[in-house]
């Protein structure tokens, strides 16, 4: 298929779809590729805002240092459903099945680009690339040499310094890099209350190639991150005081230890590459990386919340307690008994054999009230661990003829006392292959599958079948089915999650095991997606324009919906998702200097969850201009647009202006300032995610040398 047009044209290539070079033309599914100038050009802080330049990509906030991506959405709360990778090395957390965006060792000026596979992608990555694939490719430090210092500091607290080193020492290249960020996140919640959400992270990260000999090559890198992230004291009291009468209630009004997380991470990893020929070559990774997400504080409460008969009706039905802490926080009903035992009987259907217990619960908090509340130590401390090692070998077997094919094995625990009762570990075994045949000059047959072992979760098959018709060397139809698994994490499937009291204060109590209890049932079946999917790939180099279409179909079975939480806690594979609609992505280099970008996505979805109804925009995308101006000054103009976020729109208009200064032959100066403006006026995801203005701006320097 050789054509004028692609005389002296170097095609793009992606690495992330099925493990193969491959040109955007020829993968069988859709790509975005966010290149290192698109994420200058956005001035984003994070990889989540990056995101938001992804077509069908769903971006929400809990709080303003936790931030879930979620492709075509489903639960605003839980990101589960996307495996990212971080230079091959997965940052998907085994026990709460998230990823820390904020946490990643990091920075986002070490990242040369970053590939998304926007669909199930399990044949390549095994279970929990369900919805797709996101791959952050950190700039090779032999590709980045010399000194960069970079500071940015602006409103809303925002300071962040960065600063990195590459050099070089015989057949080794290494690039050394510090960086430090924080910022004060929301600044109120929707009742005017100050919003305890900042966050402070330090990082430093190590990244070096030796060239071993004429093919092999070794890439290790290393890193740690510590840091705390603002959470205001999440535990529920159960019997909330509501009375300035008592001296119980004025103690636990004006209770208010703060929980705060102290986040740390560590990594190291190590890929060895040999080309043994121009069409073969076998690699081997490996990595280690331990994550610990650090809260302690001090909870009051009343004593019932250790009372033996508290637990019987938490036992006989989790809304008993919740009822109860109606009946406790208001004198006018738990002095009615009357009145509380027809409500919980008639409307709660609580059987009347316990209403004893009913009213020997509100006895023993009535008798507590006048004293002082029951206090102790409480935490919520995870620790989490991973060790991999993977193989694979990649050949070239005809000239129409090529594959790759592997194996790699995982061991992942989780240790908490709090949320697991110990320690929980799993191990995990893949074998994957993927076959590229070009059975006639302009048909292009695909298929890739992943045989999965997990000790928790049994085993799954997860194939890819995909054909392509090419139009043009550069332009081709495409018609892809697969089949997608995510394995339910170590909360859902085997979760313990009670408060043990640890220097207990105050009035004695009759048991010291709290009540509540949030026990996962064990043997859940691990989610299953079906996607169906029309598209068409196309480059026109003449014109300097790329243009990608995807038409999806998605029917998401054995869904996982429930909220991870203590109390209501009965999660089942009883939800299920369906999602069909249309993306595009359209690049074009108009001129030498002008770059216009284009994304949109329209989402049709059912969810028979109501939890996983919230976070899908029917019409979302994005509209970017790039220019290079004379005198060395680059502007970039960003819209992004979704009609509901958790039932909220979102309209944000970003801009930068950049301007570099040479300095002698070999150094520059970098001057930039970055504005976004909210053009709607609420909440981002949620009514308590509010700043005091709309915009948000900051200024950042860059020396190179």
């Amino acid at each position: 298929m050789d054509e004028p047009e692609l005389t002296g044209m170097e095609l793009p290539t992606v690495l992330s779809a099925t493990r193969l070079k491959q040109a955007p033309a020829e993968v069988p599914g859709s790509m975005t590729v966010l290149d290192r100038d698109l994420i200058r050009a956005s001035g984003a802080r994070d990889v989540p805002e990056l995101m938001r330049l992804v077509p069908g990509m769903m971006i929400g906030y809990n709080s303003g240092h936790r931030s879930n991506v979620n492709y075509h959405g489903l639960n605003t709360t839980e990101a589960r459903r996307l495996q990212v990778l971080v230079d091959g090395r997965s940052v998907y957390r085994p026990g709460l099945a998230t990823v820390d965006w904020t946490d990643i060792p990091l920075a986002i000026e070490d990242i040369e680009r970053i590939e998304v596979f926007r669909g199930p992608n399990t044949a390549a990555y095994g279970a929990n690339a369900l919805m797709g694939v996101i791959n952050i490719i950190s700039t090779r430090p032999e590709l980045r040499q010399g000194t960069r210092l970079k500071i940015t500091d602006g409103n809303r607290g925002v300071r962040d310094l960065y600063a990195s080193h590459g050099g070089a020492v015989g057949n080794t290249h290494a690039r050394l890099s510090l960086f430090a960020k924080e910022d004060t996140g929301f600044d109120f919640d929707d009742d005017g209350e100050d919003f305890r959400d900042s966050r402070r992270l330090n990082a430093v990260n190590l990244f070096g190639t030796t060239q071993l000999d004429a093919t092999q090559s070794l890439h290790w890198q290393v890193g740690a991150k510590e840091g705390s992230n603002q959470v205001d004291n999440d535990y529920t009291v159960l019997a909330r005081p509501t009375d300035d009468d008592f001296l119980y209630d004025r103690l636990v009004d004006a209770h208010d230890d703060v929980s705060d997380v102290t986040a740390r991470d560590y990594f190291a990893q190590l890929r060895w590459k040999n080309e043994l020929s121009p069409t073969h070559s076998i690699e081997l990774k490996t990595y280690a990386q331990h994550v610990e997400r650090l809260s302690e504080w001090r909870a009051c409460d009343s004593p019932v919340v250790f009372s033996p008969e508290l637990r019987a009706l938490y036992e006989a039905g989790n809304v008993y307690p919740r009822r109860i802490n109606y009946i406790l926080r208001d004198r006018g009903l738990w002095g009615d008994p009357e009145f509380y035992r027809a409500y919980l009987v008639n409307e709660d259907g609580l059987p009347p054999e316990l209403l004893p217990l009913v009213e020997s619960v509100v006895a023993q908090h009535a008798a507590a009230r006048s004293g002082p509340p029951s206090c102790w130590d409480i935490n919520e401390n995870l620790r989490e661990t991973r060790y991999e090692a993977e193989l694979q070998n990649t050949w070239q077997m005809a000239d129409n003829l090529r594959g790759v094919v592997g194996g790699n094995l995982r061991y992942d625990q989780a240790k908490s006392q709090t949320l697991f009762g110990g320690k929980v570990e799993n191990h995990i075994g893949q074998l994957f292959g993927h076959l590229e045949y070009r059975p006639f000059e302009r048909w292009m047959l695909h298929f890739g599958a992943m045989a999965e072992q997990d000790r928790l979760s049994g085993s799954s098959f997860s194939p890819r079948l995909a054909a392509q018709y090419f139009i043009r060397p550069t332009h081709a139809l495409r018609l892809v089915y697969s089949e997608a698994v995510r394995s339910p994490d170590m909360y859902e499937n085997n979760a313990r999650w009670t408060y043990t009291p640890n220097n207990l204060s105050g009035p004695a109590v009759t048991d010291t095991e709290y009540y509540a209890i949030a026990e996962a049932p064990g043997g859940l079946d691990q989610e299953r997606i079906r996607s169906s999917e029309v598209g068409y790939n196309g480059h026109f180099h003449r014109l300097g324009l790329s243009i990608d279409v995807r038409g999806f179909y998605e029917d998401i079975d054995n869904l996982i919906s429930e909220p991870l939480q203590i109390v209501n806690f009965q999660p089942t594979n009883e939800s299920s998702a369906r999602f069909s609609g249309a993306e595009t992505q359209i690049d074009w280099s108009a001129t030498r200097q002008d770059r216009l970008r284009l994304t949109y996505a329209y989402v049709d979805f059912t969810a028979s969850n109501r939890l996983d109804q919230r976070l899908t925009a029917r019409n979302s995308g994005s509209v970017a201009w790039l220019r290079q101006w004379p005198a060395a000054i680059n502007s970039s103009l960003i819209y992004y647009g979704a009609d509901r976020l958790n039932e909220r729109r979102f309209e944000r208009l970003d801009g930068r202006l950049a301007k570099r200064f040479a300095i002698g032959t070999s150094s520059s100066l970098e001057l930039a300032a970055t504005m976004q403006y909210r053009l709607d006026d609420e909440g981002l995801t949620w009514p308590e995610n509010l700043y005091e203005s709309r915009d948000q701006y900051y200024l950042s320097a860059e020396l190179s040398f």
